[in-house]
Order: C-alpha cells, then structure tokens, then sequence
C-alpha cells in the first residue's frame, strides 16, 4: 500500500508496518510500498509498539507526508584489554 493512501485512510494515527519497496539516497531509505501490521490511536502505545518491532518494521505518523528513514550502519561495541 502507498503512504498517501494511509495516509487518506487513516489520518492523525500511528501506523505500525513493514516496509515492502523502498529506495535509498543519501543515506535516506525512501518507502515507496508498506503492509501495515497495526493502527494505533495514541503516542504511548506507538511507542510500546515500536519498542517491539523486529527488523523492517516501523511506527510512523500519518501526519509524515513522507516515509524517509536514515540509514545507520552498526558499528559494535569494543572491548579493551
């Protein structure tokens, strides 16, 4: 589903989904197709929500009118001897 049109279906909600197409620039994941797993009505259960997503999983606002997400590669952590 495109982001305009949950946006359309659902506006000023939370909505937890996958991310099914995206391309990346600039460092920015740009969503072009999603399946939404969950709507959510209030800011403390998006947060509950997004605190259990797994990866390619998000939360986002339908007041975003756009999904563009940063990349960050994950460096680790290093121990010292």
């Amino acid at each position: 589903m495109k982001w305009a049109e949950v946006r359309e279906l659902y506006p000023n909600k939370f909505i937890k989904f996958e991310v099914l197409d995206y391309n990346t620039i600039d460092n920015k994941r740009h969503v072009n197709d999603i399946a939404i797993i969950k709507v959510i009505n209030d800011g403390k259960e998006a947060m509950k929500e997004f605190s259990l997503c797994k990866e390619g999983q998000f939360v986002y606002s339908t007041k975003n009118e756009q999904i563009a997400i940063e990349v960050v590669k994950y460096i680790g952590i290093r121990r010292s001897s």
